[in-house]
């Protein structure tokens, strides 16, 4: 079969195979067969592609098969991309529905250690957040969370979990988990006035952003490009 009846083969086929069932070292080949197949893996994989490549060691091996599985498991309200290494993601939030942080634009940097997964991961948001299990720097505690087992995309579902269940007894701001607790009416109005000021699409960020937040109908113009 010469690499135009390659090419012919669906789409659909091809891009669950490409998502699903493939090594890097075996995408690489793959890429190889025809424009059709390279054009492809590109636009699933992007820009990381030479990134996921690269992965020699067990930490970086454990990396790429976490983004891989957050590639497919991605949920609507969250998505993480790499920026310049292995350890260094970028990844970007839609405050949930029913809660004070609805539609907020909330940007997050993840930093992964060389000693990834027995070392857990250092998370920082570069939106201002009002959240008693947020620092006002941005820092999320994550040490109580994490295990070696756990992947990006599950630890990413915990701390989306907090934006509609904050947990005021295991603060970092312990002024605002106290807020929370004895004047919640006021929490909520901070919260949303916060989530108004700064949770917007118009941040500074290394990754476009601009078809997550088409996808997620936040409609306003985008500048998430750095």
């Amino acid at each position: 079969m010469d690499s135009s009846s390659w090419s012919k083969l669906p789409r659909e086929l091809m891009e669950l195979i490409f998502r699903r069932s493939m090594n890097t070292k075996d995408l690489g080949r793959c890429s190889l067969v025809c424009t059709t197949w390279r054009l492809l893996i590109a636009d699933i994989w992007g820009k990381n592609f030479s990134l996921l490549r690269t992965a020699n060691t067990g930490a970086t091996k454990r990396i790429v098969w976490d983004y891989k599985n957050f590639q497919i498991e991605t949920f609507k309200g969250c998505k993480a991309e790499l920026v310049d290494s292995l350890f260094h993601w970028e990844a970007i939030m839609i405050g949930p529905k029913d809660t004070p942080y609805a539609d907020g634009v909330f940007l997050l940097k993840i930093y992964l250690s060389p000693g990834h997964s027995f070392q857990h991961p250092k998370v920082k948001f570069l939106t201002k957040v009002y959240h008693p299990n947020i620092g006002r720097d941005g820092r999320v505690c994550v040490e109580k969370s994490w295990c070696p087992s756990l992947t990006i995309f599950q630890l990413l579902l915990v701390i989306y979990a907090r934006f509609s269940n904050p947990e005021p007894d295991d603060p970092i701001d312990c002024e605002i988990a106290q807020m929370y607790k004895t004047q919640r009416i006021q929490y909520d109005e901070n919260a949303r006035d916060w989530t108004k000021k700064y949770a917007t699409a118009s941040q500074e960020s290394a990754i476009d952003w601009s078809r997550f937040l088409k996808n997620n109908k936040i409609l306003e113009p985008t500048k998430l490009v750095d």
